[in-house]
């Protein structure tokens, strides 16, 4: 548990040593993976460190022991010597024995110093990891902080999200509806349009004419009993279209007549001035009505009636 904790105490810190506090997270790239890579390297050579430092600190402990064995066997009570001592005897202790202790005591000095030294760089690399992880422990904290406000602000995004895919929803489906209206409208106004240009004509002889209802006789006088003369040709009222040749005043400007060879008169009350009437012809045309002016042209009478000489 406790490498776990400095591992993570080490992770942070290495991620966030260089930044202030509240500024925690701008210090992470933006390729994490490399980025916790390195700490975990970090983190290994840390860990290998306290290893180190547990290791020393035991081999002086024994180193210690050690000493306080030898000098034990230095130190105890002195025994009166025999006259004779048997060689046997595991307690005789000669001269040249001492000096091997002393010697071994003397060993075991120098290697305490180097000892002590080696602990005392030790403890300050403990007390500097030790400092370091208590700046880890805030760090986490201040990274925790900034986490969670993340994660709220994730959430209202989220909230602000789903209301912009109604809205957007509702939009589509007015877009839709209008479109739909759009649809119909431009249908009607394209039916206003064509009923608007549509026109009718009609050619043919007086009697034609006379017996499909289009035009009727007026005034004169009458000679005889089958004589009538003076009389005018008019458009007969209420014309029926469906009797007439409808065309489209826009795409049409030339009308061809039934008799090229004949001259036909207009009796209805178009302006013959954007025809090819002459102004002197009484409103008469031959081989082919040649319109210049369509809207002029139509513009009091949407009825054309043409009858042969």
């Amino acid at each position: 548990m406790r490498k776990t904790a400095l591992a993570i105490g080490s992770l942070v810190a290495v991620a966030c040593s260089t930044a202030p506090r509240g500024q925690v997270v701008q210090s992470i790239p933006a390729d994490s993976t490399e980025f916790y890579r390195t700490q975990v390297q970090q983190i290994s050579t840390v860990s290998a460190a306290k290893d180190s430092l547990f290791r020393d600190l035991a081999e002086t402990t024994k180193l210690l022991a050690d000493i306080n064995t030898e000098l034990a066997k230095v130190g105890g009570p002195k025994r009166a010597v025999e006259p004779v001592v048997s060689p046997e005897s595991q307690l005789s202790v000669s001269p040249s024995d001492r000096q091997l202790m002393l010697k071994k005591v003397k060993d075991l000095s120098t290697r305490v110093r180097a000892s002590e030294a080696r602990l005392a760089s030790s403890q300050r690399r403990i007390k500097a990891l030790t400092g370091e992880g208590d700046s880890l422990r805030t760090t986490m904290s201040d990274l925790q902080s900034t986490l969670d406000g993340l994660r709220t602000m994730a959430e209202s995004q989220k909230t602000s999200i789903a209301n912009l895919e109604s809205e957007l929803n509702n939009a589509k489906q007015q877009i839709v509806t209008l479109a739909g209206e759009k649809v119909i409208l431009n249908d009607t106004v394209s039916a206003m349009t064509t009923r608007e240009n549509t026109v009718y004509y009609i050619a043919g002889t007086k009697k034609e004419l006379m017996d499909k209802g289009i035009i009727k006789q007026t005034g004169g006088t009458r000679f005889l009993v089958f004589t009538r003369t003076g009389e005018t040709l008019k458009p007969a009222e209420n014309l029926n279209p469906a009797a007439f040749t409808a065309i489209d005043r826009r795409q049409v400007s030339q009308i061809p007549l039934p008799n090229p060879d004949k001259e036909y008169r207009l009796i209805t009350s178009q302006n013959v001035a954007y025809a090819n009437v002459p102004a002197d012809a009484k409103g008469k045309v031959k081989g082919s009505l040649q319109i210049s002016n369509a809207e002029n042209f139509w513009t009091n009478s949407k009825f054309l009636i043409l009858v042969e000489n």
